[in-house]
Formats: C-alpha cells, sequence, structure tokens
C-alpha cells in the first residue's frame, strides 16, 4: 500500500506501478491541534493534544482496512517537514509496526523516481517531526494566547503571529517612511561628445568635479533594513551652471580608455521564493495562484493520449541543487538544440545562500528538459502554460554557457571635471537564447536598485560600443545637457519584495510565504494596489503594529524571528530539543502577555463629522478587512453605514440613467464586498438590487425575492431568483427540498413590486 497525500498524486502513481499495489490519499493532514480549543498543555511540556479532521473520519475506516491487509506500507508523503509530519500521524492512527512502514520520497512524480524511491525507502524521521511539531504548537501558542488580546483591545477577528506580524510591521514601516521622505533636488551632467566629423557622437557623464565624486550612495537603515538614495554634491541649478560655463572653456582630452570582455553568468534554478517573485514580476501572479499552479504541475497533467506525470519537480524547497542525472540530459538538449557552443566547459555548481536552507532538496525544475514549453502548451491551461515556460527557460538558461559582451570604458578630462562614457555590445547570448525577458519592466528591489531578475535583458544591448577612441585624442563638445533629478524614497512593497525581504533575513520557509501574504490580506491589514500590486499597509494594520512593537518587541523583531527559525532547523538536525525550544520563546511571551492585559489601552474609533443617513448620530470611523468605513455608534440597533475610499473620502453612489422596475427611482452603482452592483437610490424603502460585470452590464440579481408564495411540495415560501435563463421561483427549504419554477419577466415585475411593497410597509 502506498500513501500521499493528494488524489492528483494518487491518480498519477497509481498508473506506475502494478497490480499488486494499492495507492490512496490521505487528503493531506489527517490531525491537528483542535479548532477551538487551545490544545497544548503548557504544565506538562507542551504536550499538544491531537484531533481527527472532519475528512479523516471518513476516509480513516478504509484507510485502516487496506493497510492491515497489506504486507508493506509506504508512506509517500511530501518531501519536507509537513510531509514528514503526516507520514508520523498516519502510522499512530493506522497503528502500523515499524517492521511495516516504509518511508519513501521524492522530488519529482515520474516513474523513475518512484520505482527509485521504492527501492530505497528509510524510516521515518522523528528530528522533522519534532520540527514541524514545534513550529506548530508556537504558532497556536502565539495565535491562541495572543489573537483574544488583540480583539479585546482593537476588535474582533484580528490575528497575529511569528511571521505574520514582522511581514507586516515591514509593510507598515516601509509606508510611513515614504509618507515621512522629504524630496530634495539634485543635479547631474552629460557632454555630447564627438571624436572626428566621420564618428558617430556619444554621451558621457560628470562623474567627479574638482577630485570628489560627484553621485555619493547614502545608506539609510530603516527596521533593518538598507536602502540607497542617489544624490550629489549640486543642489541648485546655480551650481551646476556655474560648472558648465567652466568646462565649455576647456578641452575635452581622452585620458584612459579600457577594454574588456565580460562574462555574465545565469542565475540559479528557481526555489520557492524565488518562482513566486518571478512569477509576480513578469506575469503579476500572487504567490498563492503560483503556489497552486505548481501544485498542479507537480501533481501530474496529462499530455495528449498519454498518462498523466509531473511535468515539475517538488515546488516548496529553498535549495538550487540539481539532480546530475537532470543536468546531464539538459546538456544533450542545449547541445541538441544550439550547438556545443552553448555548453558551459564544467558542469554548473550553484550555492545556496538563504539561510537554513535544506540541501536535501532540489532546485524547481523539469522533471524532462526535453519536453518544450510549445510541446507541453497545448495540453495546458493559460495559467499552467506560462508557469510551465518559466521554469523550462530558467533551469535550461541555469545549465547554458555565458553571456559575453565586448565593453569598452573612457575617462575624458576637461578641467577640473572627469566624464566617464561605456559601452556594450552583445557577443555572444550563451543562456539569454533560453532565458530573455524583453518587455517587462524593472522592478526595484527593497533598497531601491532595479532588480536583476526583472530586468529586460535588451535594455544593456541598447548601450551600443563607442567609437574608436585612444588615450590622447581631443574630442569636440557638441552639447552640454544638465539635467534635474529629486530623491524618492524606496517604493512600497510587492508580493515579490515582500518575499525578499523575508528570505533574506531568515524569517520563514519556502511553505510559508503565500499563505502569510494571504493571511495580511484577508485581516485587512493591508491591501493590494489596483495598478501596481504594491502591498499598502491599512491604518489597522499600523495600529495593530504599534501595540505589538510597544508590548511585544519579540514578536515584531526581525532578529528574534529569524533566531526561531534557526531553532527549528536545530531540531530538525537532531540537534536540539523541541520543549526547550518551546520553553525558551513562550516564558518571556508569557511575562508579557500578563503585563499588556492591563497595561494595553484599548483603541476606540474616532468619531467623524458625518451624521448617519439613517437616525443622524455623529458617525464612528471604524476599519475592516474589507477597508475603511463610516458605521452608527447606535449599531445594532441602527445599521447605519458609509463606505469610504482608501484616502478616507466618502464613497459616493454614482448615478446612472437605469430607472429601477420596482419603484421607479434612479438605480446608482455602489460598491460592495464583492465589487460594484447597480442599486435603488431608493434604499433601504427599496432594496432592489443588480450584480454588474466587468464592463458594467446588468446580470443577475444580488439577493433573492422573498414571495408570499408557498412551495407546492413541502410549504415553506418561494424566493425569486434570477438565474442564466432569466427569473425563476426556489424553494426556501433548499437542499432539502429542490422544488424550481420559471416565471415570465411580467409575473417577475408583479412579485417584485408586491415584495416592495410589503418591505416599505413594514419598514426597514
Amino acid at each position: 500500500m502506498v500513501i500521499v497525500e493528494s488524489p492528483a498524486k494518487q491518480k498519477t502513481i497509481s498508473r506506475f506501478l502494478h497490480s499488486g499495489y494499492v495507492v490512496r490519499s490521505s487528503y493531506g493532514h489527517v490531525r491537528d491541534l483542535p479548532e477551538r480549543a487551545l490544545g497544548v498543555d503548557e504544565k506538562k511540556d507542551f504536550e499538544p493534544t491531537y484531533v481527527l479532521l472532519p475528512r479523516t473520519r471518513k476516509l480513516l475506516p478504509e484507510l485502516k482496512k487496506l493497510a492491515d491487509r497489506a504486507t508493506t506500507v509506504y508512506l509517500a508523503t511530501d518531501h519536507d517537514r509537513e510531509g514528514e509530519s503526516i507520514a508520523w500521524h498516519l502510522a499512530h492512527l493506522l497503528e502500523l509496526s515499524a517492521e511495516k512502514i516504509r518511508r519513501i520520497t521524492f522530488h519529482e512524480i515520474t516513474p523513475k523516481a518512484i520505482e527509485d524511491a521504492l527501492k530505497n525507502p528509510r524510516g521515518i524521521d522523528m528530528s522533522l517531526v519534532q520540527a514541524q511539531q514545534a513550529r506548530r504548537v508556537l504558532d497556536r501558542l502565539v495565535g491562541y494566547k495572543l489573537s483574544p488580546l488583540l480583539w479585546k483591545k482593537i476588535r474582533r477577528g484580528l490575528s497575529a503571529g511569528r511571521v505574520q506580524s514582522v511581514a507586516v510591521r515591514l509593510l507598515v514601516e516601509r509606508d510611513r517612511e515614504i509618507k515621512a521622505f522629504e524630496s530634495a533636488p539634485y543635479w547631474t551632467l552629460n557632454a555630447a561628445l564627438q571624436g572626428g566629423k566621420d564618428l558617430p557622437a556619444f554621451s558621457a557623464r560628470l562623474i567627479q568635479w574638482r577630485g570628489e565624486k560627484i553621485e555619493s550612495t547614502l545608506t539609510h537603515e530603516l527596521f533593518a533594513e538598507t536602502y540607497r538614495v542617489q544624490t550629489t554634491c549640486f543642489k541648485a541649478q546655480a551650481d551646476i551652471d556655474a560648472v558648465v560655463s567652466a568646462v565649455r572653456a576647456t578641452p575635452f582630452t581622452v585620458s584612459a580608455v579600457e577594454r574588456k570582455e565580460v562574462r555574465r553568468q545565469p542565475q540559479p534554478p528557481f526555489t520557492t521564493s524565488t518562482l513566486q517573485q518571478a512569477a509576480s514580476v513578469r506575469h503579476g501572479f500572487s504567490a498563492q495562484r503560483t503556489m497552486r499552479v505548481a501544485q498542479n504541475l507537480y501533481e501530474g497533467v496529462s499530455l495528449a493520449k498519454a498518462e498523466a506525470v509531473g511535468l515539475i519537480t517538488y515546488m516548496r524547497t529553498d535549495s538550487v541543487s540539481v539532480a546530475r542525472s537532470a543536468q546531464e540530459a539538459t546538456r544533450s538538449l542545449i547541445r541538441s538544440l544550439w550547438g556545443d557552443p552553448y555548453l558551459p566547459a564544467e558542469i554548473p555548481v550553484f550555492q545556496t545562500k538563504t539561510r537554513g536552507a535544506q540541501e536535501a532538496h532540489e532546485a524547481i525544475r523539469p522533471t524532462d528538459p526535453s519536453l518544450l514549453p510549445e510541446t507541453a502548451r497545448p495540453h495546458l491551461d493559460p495559467d499552467q502554460a506560462k508557469l510551465y515556460d518559466l521554469i523550462w527557460k530558467r533551469f535550461v538558461a541555469s545549465q547554458a554557457a555565458a553571456a559575453v559582451y565586448d565593453t569598452v570604458s573612457a575617462d575624458i578630462k576637461a578641467g577640473d571635471a572627469l566624464f566617464r562614457s561605456t559601452g556594450r555590445t552583445l557577443k555572444f547570448e550563451g543562456y539569454l537564447r533560453a532565458y530573455r525577458v524583453e518587455t517587462e519592466p524593472a522592478e526595484k528591489t527593497e533598497n531601491g536598485e532595479e532588480d536583476a531578475e526583472a530586468l529586460p535583458e535588451s535594455a544593456a544591448e541598447q548601450e551600443g560600443m563607442l567609437p574608436p577612441l585612444a588615450a590622447g585624442d581631443v574630442l569636440n563638445l557638441i552639447e552640454m545637457a544638465p539635467q534635474e533629478h529629486r530623491t524618492s524614497p524606496p517604493p512600497h512593497y510587492n508580493e515579490a519584495s515582500l518575499i525578499r525581504a523575508l528570505e533574506k533575513h531568515g524569517i520563514g520557509r519556502p511553505s510559508t510565504y503565500a499563505p502569510t501574504i494571504q493571511t495580511i490580506i484577508d485581516r485587512g491589514y493591508a491591501q493590494r494596489g489596483e495598478k501596481d500590486r504594491r502591498l499598502l499597509p491599512s491604518e489597522l494594520g499600523g495600529t495593530v503594529t504599534d501595540k505589538l512593537r510597544e508590548h511585544f518587541p519579540e514578536i515584531v523583531s526581525l532578529s528574534y524571528t529569524a533566531d526561531v527559525e534557526e531553532r527549528l532547523d536545530r531540531i530538525a538536525e537532531g540537534q536540539a530539543h523541541w520543549q526547550q525550544v518551546v520553553q525558551t520563546f513562550y516564558r518571556p511571551f508569557e511575562k508579557a502577555l500578563k503585563g499588556a492585559a492591563t497595561a494595553m489601552k484599548a483603541v476606540q474609533p474616532r468619531q467623524s463629522d458625518e451624521k448617519c443617513p439613517l437616525c443622524a448620530t455623529p458617525m464612528l470611523i471604524r476599519e475592516s478587512r474589507f477597508g475603511k468605513y463610516l458605521s452608527c455608534p447606535q449599531f445594532p440597533q441602527c445599521k447605519g453605514k458609509v463606505r469610504l475610499s482608501s484616502e478616507g473620502k466618502k464613497v459616493v453612489p454614482e448615478m446612472t440613467k437605469e430607472v429601477c422596475e420596482v419603484c421607479g427611482k434612479a438605480m446608482v452603482i455602489r460598491m460592495g464586498r464583492r465589487g460594484r452592483f447597480l442599486a435603488c437610490s431608493g434604499y433601504p424603502a427599496c432594496k432592489n438590487t443588480y450584480s454588474l460585470d466587468a464592463e458594467g452590464n446588468k446580470i443577475a440579481a444580488s439577493r433573492p425575492v422573498e414571495t408570499s408564495r408557498k412551495c407546492e411540495k413541502c410549504g415553506s415560501a418561494l424566493w425569486m431568483r434570477l438565474g442564466r435563463r432569466g427569473h425563476f421561483l426556489a424553494c426556501s427549504g433548499y437542499p432539502k427540498c429542490r422544488n424550481l419554477k420559471p416565471v415570465s419577466k411580467e409575473e417577475a415585475e408583479s412579485l417584485r413590486k408586491e415584495a416592495s411593497s410589503s418591505s416599505g410597509a413594514g419598514g426597514s
């Protein structure tokens, strides 16, 4: 018997094994800490209490029956800590003896990988299990102890966590720095020069004036993050004008020329974080979307009439290691596609730079490099095709030869000024043959520099070579071009740069990045920008961050959170006991929690100048995960509510030419949780509404209309709904009663008027 985690894996792997094997899925985790209780005994060495998940109760009898009949049970869950933990839970639930258990892992779901795994089983690695257990216990202690405090002091529905809270603080601190940043002007100077009448003109940049470098790099510290601001000694136009006047009167002479060949090495194959970053930059994928698509590619896709097979290796990894067999297969592919010049002399070896990376894993790569993206594309959905193309190109490029550029740099003296001009042309494209992006805009990293990952390769090639120059050549000045600039702060984080920042500081692990970002958005701590996908922290995120910094500084500390991750890694390596690691973290946290219970001041909603549209009481400014809004202080007796924009301005309904077919008043466009919708301006007396599509067309009633008619089958009230084929009456007893009957447009209008009049008579 082989037990895997997902039904997709079960379907794929069962095709690779003969009839002597039975393959079943555990559908992910089988046990967890209880949902509505702490589930951790702090007085008994943090002993966890596990309960069966609802789906496991249904699966367990069949799994137990098959496991009892099997001679051997192969636990084939994922090759990470979570997978090891699931295998351990399965062994306990199925009451498997040590002699019967075989733990197998694989990086790819292919016939050969499964065959090799079955030949090389091992036991369950308890160090990995304990590391996962420690992480789960720590997260539970923080969540279940700290969240109720935030509910009491700020508002209900909030949460906090080791990685989540640090990520929110990064967003908040960056946003505040941007708002506090004071832009300052500075000037640069370019000169258009020519060596002779028959030679092309070129541009040179002023880099030194009277022995002082023109551009200096200022490093600014922000919550352990650094970014650079390019500035200059020329703060005013008068300063640069003086330089222009002085330089015009002097000859321009070439003082030095340097020519060299520059080799640009390919980047390593993708890890989880770099794949999420590249997919975000190139295709606008969220981290969660990237992982969902990668999971599909890993678990298996059917190509034409062939059996389903995994197209990529395991997608949760922080290692850049690659199997030798895959490298050799890729070298053969490169040779057949482009020839020997595109092969490096030696097989490349990349070094993992991520703190605490698990080198036993492989990088993300195609399982079969010979499956070209254009061959796979007809059998994949658009998202799968884009991601497979990205992974294939990055991996093949990583195994190809370096790109070679011819570069020349010339220093030009003009009195007290020193200018420099550089040029570059592509001599040999090398790996760029596989991995070239020419249309994507360059992103900025968290320090404000252009991201090499996102920089179009063509941008460098457009520089071109300089005309023939030699030391001592006298050049003609064509034009002096001073230019004004302004210093600017670093940009807001997007998903790619936030993941990069977390990874850089050793916070979180490959499996945590996507759910962490999604939790931040779901809790209302941040929102994605509509145009540039930047993560913009909300006022709520800032409030929570301030409270945590004041009372729980370690929870939102980069260094402390990274230290916890390193301790978890030591547990996984068998170098630390998990209870001791939890105790080291929990005792100071428990003390801070007791102090905050009395010291933390409750956050009160601010009063606004707006009055409630229903009862005229001054409204309060509140914030939920859907954004800011005005709420009546008399809630729940009065449910007056006004939505606010991200800038805090009242969202005014947009008038339309549509007329309400129920009461005859004008219809307006409002914004709700699910986007724009059409509503009667007579609300709350008339509650007629319609959903709108992306183009603003009316598509369906957004809520059912209760009628006075009764269901012929069960006697419950009938509701009128609007479906694809028009209006219909549906029993309110659904799903027990599924009685349906269509109604005409005339009948539907009559029922709407009837419902509206009864609603108006009885009040809102």
